[in-house]
């Protein structure tokens, strides 16, 4: 750490403030390797975070256009010596922290103001600086006597001009224009590839296009070992029954459990459907998990302390007609070979060699 403050310079443009960033941003990095006043878990967590902000701002020093200087003026080249700010001196994490915080809230407001209004959201020095505030956050939770809610002008400006929805922070990126829905589509392929599948987009089946197909990779003996996805990335309309009949239909066709991955609202009739068919309904937000979501089973009740009967999905959706309800392989199951099993979303492979399945799952019998 430093030991003795200097006197620092205001820096007089984004560039020298963006270097100023970057050299405490660099100073932090070298501390939490060479000392160890940090617990192996936080020490890793606050090396990972600093290496993020590091990584935007060095982005974000790219995306910014560079001055060029009058070569023939020397005033201006002693004028730049001059006002380059001296490294922001610190003695303990806390200091540190306010120096890279004030300095990426002045670049973000900046970057804000100079970003035109139909320009792409993640190719602008803005998002870099919202990265970079965002890791900040994370880095004051694990660094010994930093405040996690830290009070002040820095962090008032924090709030008020870095603080983003999700999907107030996605609405200029790439594929999401009108008629389009690549972005989203893209986003639950890469979720699917982290849960362990293998996946693919705008595919057909039997004439009909699927936005996103997943097979996973090592099969669990599960009916989720499938799966096929339909995405609404609207930034107006509502999603109706029709949209679920149809994803449905594919589901069964294609014997895989349907997915419905979407950025708007679902009519009350639409989302009842996705309920009792057990249609996997995601969120933009749903896919920041670690795992496939299970799908939604029941709903809050209306009353407080009255225990009434906790209806499922399953209890409530009916069953087959009565003429087919005893005949073998009649259950309702998207991947043959599997019944319910439960009130929730279970399922269980079929191992009663008397229920004679015409299409039995490779998994039967497991």
């Amino acid at each position: 750490m430093t030991t003795e403050k200097t006197p620092t310079a205001t820096p007089t443009t984004d560039a020298e403030q963006l270097e100023a960033a970057i050299e405490i941003a660099e100073s932090l990095q070298e501390h939490t390797i060479t000392t160890g006043d940090l617990a192996p878990e936080p020490r890793i967590t606050a090396r990972r975070a600093l290496f993020q902000i590091a990584h935007s701002l060095q982005t974000a020093r790219e995306l910014l256009p560079e001055s060029e200087p009058d070569p023939d003026s020397d005033s201006d080249r002693e004028s730049t010596t001059d006002t380059m700010p001296e490294p922001d001196a610190w003695d303990d994490y806390e200091e540190a922290i306010c120096h890279l915080e004030g300095r990426l809230t002045h670049l973000h407001r900046l970057a804000c103001a100079k970003q035109p209004a139909d320009g792409r959201a993640s190719e602008s020095p803005a998002r870099q600086f919202t990265r970079a505030l965002e890791e900040l956050t994370v880095l004051r939770e694990c660094l010994p006597g930093v405040d996690p809610d830290l009070d002040g002008d820095v962090a008032v400006g924090l709030e008020r001009e870095v603080t983003v929805t999700t999907k107030e922070a996605y609405e200029q990126v790439e594929g999401r224009d009108q008629g389009q829905g690549q972005w989203l589509e893209y986003q639950l392929e890469r979720a699917f590839r982290r849960w362990g599948y293998s996946a693919d987009t705008r595919q057909t089946a039997f004439g009909l296009e699927v936005d996103v197909i997943a097979r996973r990779k090592e099969k669990q003996g599960e009916p989720t070992d499938w799966l096929v996805a339909e995405c609404k990335d609207w930034e107006s309309g509502t999603i109706t029954p029709v949209t679920i009949f149809r994803l449905c239909m594919i589901a069964f066709a294609c014997r895989a459990m349907p997915v419905l991955c979407h950025t708007t609202d679902l009519t009350s009739r639409a989302e009842q459907l996705a309920r009792n068919f057990e249609v996997r309904v995601l969120e933009l937000e749903d896919l920041e998990r670690g795992e496939l979501p299970a799908p939604k089973t029941a709903q809050p009740s209306t009353e407080l302390f009255e225990y009434a009967p906790d209806w499922t999905a399953r209890d409530s959706r009916g069953e087959l007609p009565i003429m087919f309800r005893r005949e073998p392989g009649k259950r309702f199951s998207y991947v043959p070979g599997f019944e319910p099993a439960g009130r929730g979303c279970g399922y269980e492979p079929i191992e009663d060699p008397d229920d004679r399945d015409d299409d039995p799952h490779p998994a039967a019998g497991h």
